[in-house]
């Protein structure tokens, strides 16, 4: 249900605010947003065919602003202040993305990300100020889809989200996938090595999706990260040994002496069925 058709509910405060997160999109520049006092209930679900975003942010003002500025993209959105009110609408019906801030009244923006990560394969954009960025990265590390400092052009940011949803989409083929003993199954985002669950984390869980991609081919380090960390400015090479050194503990009879997930020098990784 839009957020127009909204409007009904008599408990709803509704106050202007300028849309100003900072050079926000021409065609939307003198645009008023609403305010809500509380969270805005929304279907989750993509409405009429859009996506829905679920806004999670602890500023009224931005988050409405966030939210008019991806409706006016063609989104569905919803709006929630707190980080417990969204884990519990993420129970409730997952979206198709989450725009998670760092700034939380009750909680951490870093221990909502990780109780997401934890239930959900839901991609998570993670916004948080300069001042913030640390536990941004964090996030970013443990598996964000993506990380954006605001203020931030709302023009930019729905790209963002576009372009989160397409490699999340590109990410996950409906069918499992097996090399070898290891088998995937992308819909339940499960792992087995001889018919034994294997605990993974997002990260890893899609690194060795792309792996598996095509078994015994080599994928090249660039394509790693430009797959698995789109914003390289917050990450490094150092990010992608870290996982697959991890990735080799859970799967390898012996991770020093790797037999499915093989290094090819200088160019990048092969799994080997």
């Amino acid at each position: 249900m839009p957020r127009t058709a909204l409007a009904t509910h008599p408990e709803r405060q509704v106050a202007t605010v300028s849309l100003a997160l900072r050079d926000v999109a021409p065609t939307a520049a003198t645009l008023a947003a609403t305010v809500d006092a509380g969270p805005v209930a929304v279907d989750a679900d993509a409405v009429g065919g859009a996506p829905a975003v679920l806004v999670v942010d602890g500023d009224p003002a931005t988050a409405s602003a966030t939210a008019r500025a991806l409706e006016l993209e063609g989104f569905a959105t919803e709006v929630v202040h707190e980080g417990g009110r969204a884990l519990a609408r993420l129970d409730e019906r997952a979206p198709a993305l989450v725009l998670l801030s760092t700034s939380l009244p009750d909680q951490s923006g870093m221990a909502v990300f990780r109780a997401i990560a934890a239930a959900s394969a839901v991609p998570v954009i993670v916004m948080a100020p300069p001042d913030d960025e640390l536990d941004a990265v964090l996030a970013l590390e443990a598996g964000a889809a993506d990380l954006v400092t605001v203020p931030v052009r709302q023009r930019e940011l729905t790209a963002r989200v576009r372009a989160a949803l397409r490699r999340h989409a590109a990410s996950a083929p409906t069918t499992s996938t097996a090399a070898g003993s290891v088998r995937l199954d992308p819909a339940q985002r499960e792992v087995t090595v001889d018919g034994r669950p294997v605990d993974l984390s997002r990260k890893e869980f899609d690194l060795l999706a792309l792996l598996l991609e095509r078994p015994g081919h080599v994928v090249s380090r660039a394509t790693c990260m430009e797959r698995l960390w789109p914003s390289r400015r917050h990450s490094d090479s150092r990010t992608l040994d870290t996982h697959v050194k991890r990735l080799r503990k859970k799967l390898e009879p012996e991770p020093t002496r790797p037999r499915y997930l093989l290094t090819v020098r200088g160019v990048g990784y092969r799994f080997r069925p």
